[in-house]
């Protein structure tokens, strides 16, 4: 007589027990780290519009190393004593960029925008849901995880004076002189802007899963070669190229050379040689 092997249904029950049990963790597992990579992937685009923000934030206020008389911002200072209207005097300290990033780019979105953000040192009242573990703890702890930097350099190099404050072209005046034209533009007008934002440093639910974990620090720079030299208006911009026009600024044609046609043409003495207009858009291309 052959023998049949025999096993208990029990046993076979219990390891497919086990199985569906392990399966159950792993997948649980897998599931969370998606979701939790989800999160982490809001916080990097947040920190990349946060860096955009502060190298254009750059382009119309000024910061302590753009205000100061060190011989590498004296110029541009003097530029825009000359040519400014004051928009860019007003100066705004990395620390006030980085209180304006915490409430307007790392709070909830549609949260409301107010002028006072910059003085607001504090956590914003109503944070993002992508911003919470899966225990419902906030992943930024601190105002002092958001470290904002920024600077203005020379652009594209520090020899640009050569086409700005020296000389391009001259002329000829009535007078047997020489006009030089010369754009006397800004050249401090690279901006840029890093932002860093350290998140669940203290996430005592990520570290349950993953032991030893201590947060994740993003970061990213973004730059900005800003024409800052016309964001002061017409007016300015008027002003700006006036000064190059020899026209404008020296007689280049004798009077006594065309005086003589008064009698023929008794408008020829109000003539405005070098008269600047500025471009400006017909009433009706402007309706609806």
């Amino acid at each position: 007589m052959k023998r049949m092997p025999f096993r208990k249904p029990s046993q076979h029950g219990q390891a497919m027990t086990e199985f569906l049990v392990a399966t159950a963790l792993v997948m649980g597992v897998l599931l969370f780290a998606v979701a939790t990579l989800g999160k982490f992937n809001d916080v990097r685009n947040k920190t990349l519009m946060g860096a955009r923000y502060i190298a254009w934030e750059r382009t119309v206020w000024g910061n302590g190393a753009t205000m100061d008389t060190s011989p590498a911002a004296s110029g541009d200072n003097d530029w825009y004593t000359q040519y400014g209207s004051g928009t860019q005097q007003p100066a705004k300290s990395d620390t006030e960029l980085q209180r304006e990033v915490v409430q307007r780019m790392l709070a909830r979105n549609g949260a409301p925008i107010a002028g006072g953000d910059r003085l607001n040192n504090r956590l914003p009242a109503v944070a993002s849901a992508m911003w919470e573990d899966h225990g419902g703890h906030a992943f930024l702890g601190a105002t002092g995880d958001v470290v904002v930097s920024s600077s203005r350099d020379e652009s594209p190099a520090a020899n640009l004076a050569q086409y700005s404050a020296d000389p391009f072209g001259s002329m000829s005046t009535s007078d047997s002189g020489t006009f030089k034209a010369s754009m006397n533009l800004a050249t401090r007008n690279l901006q840029t802007g890093t932002l860093s934002v350290s998140v669940a440093k203290d996430s005592d639910t990520l570290k349950n899963i993953w032991p030893g974990f201590s947060g994740l620090t993003f970061s990213d720079t973004n730059v900005v070669l800003a024409n800052t030299w016309l964001s002061e208006g017409a007016a300015k911009g008027e002003r700006l190229f006036t000064a190059a026009t020899p026209a404008a600024n020296a007689s280049l044609v004798n009077p006594s050379l065309y005086m003589g046609l008064k009698k023929y043409a008794p408008e020829i003495d109000t003539l405005q040689f070098g008269r600047i207009e500025r471009d400006v858009v017909p009433a009706n291309r402007l309706s609806p």
